[in-house]
């Protein structure tokens, strides 16, 4: 079996870094070279072609048919929504949170101001926990809002949290755990049996690998 017509979109960033020894794990050719720029890798015999984009762009690639699969954070699929993409494997890289944050460690009291990318993941949040918030949209350098007088609290993805430390910010609590996981096509999944196989070569050897509840089979 050929992967000559497959098309992987892979977000940039730590998932890419992280994704490469699964990948290679997985007996694909790596196609990024160190010192390369460039974002778009054909495809071959041996292993699927590779588009590097941002993550919030994995999923429209996917979507439309431009990628058959694609590389995301959990974060970033449920911010968008899986209307129109099937979630088929979790690749247990990249693992990080989406807190809030802020110059205190307990919760604001009253109604207040908060800056984040996350809209739909904050605004559930705020309902759940009937928290009267504003919501400030910013698409990155959230850990700023609060020193510049922007907005005193965040929500934004945290790994080690050193970012938050040295702007003197500290987590309040955790909104969700995300990782990279694969996503694919609903067509392209239900009629070429090579992106099935991409999925078996790239979870293949993980132990308690999660193929239930949700994930597309």
């Amino acid at each position: 079996m050929g992967f000559d017509d497959i098309r992987v979109a892979i977000g940039k960033g730590r998932i890419l870094s992280q994704l490469k020894p699964r990948w290679i794990d997985a007996e694909f050719p790596w196609p990024l070279e160190s010192d390369s720029a460039k974002l778009w890798f054909a495809a071959s015999q041996s292993g699927p072609g590779a588009i590097i984009v941002r993550g919030q762009d994995v999923a429209t690639l996917v979507a439309r048919g431009v990628a058959d699969l694609g590389v995301v954070g959990t974060d970033l699929l449920v911010e968008r929504g899986l209307n129109d993409v099937l979630q088929v494997a979790d690749l247990d890289v990249a693992a990080c949170r989406v807190v809030l944050a802020g110059t205190r460690s307990t919760r604001p009291d009253g109604p207040f101001l908060v800056a984040s990318k996350y809209q739909n993941i904050t605004r559930d949040f705020l309902n759940r926990n009937h928290l009267q918030a504003d919501i400030v949209p910013m698409g990155g350098s959230l850990e700023l809002a609060p020193v510049i007088g922007l907005a005193p609290y965040i929500v934004d993805i945290v790994d080690t949290g050193v970012t938050l430390r040295q702007h003197h910010l500290v987590e309040i609590e955790t909104i969700m755990h995300s990782h990279a996981c694969l996503i694919a096509n609903p067509a392209h999944w239900r009629a070429k049996p090579e992106v099935v196989a991409i999925r078996d070569q790239l979870i293949r050897g993980l132990d308690g690998m999660n193929q239930a509840g949700g994930l597309a089979r």
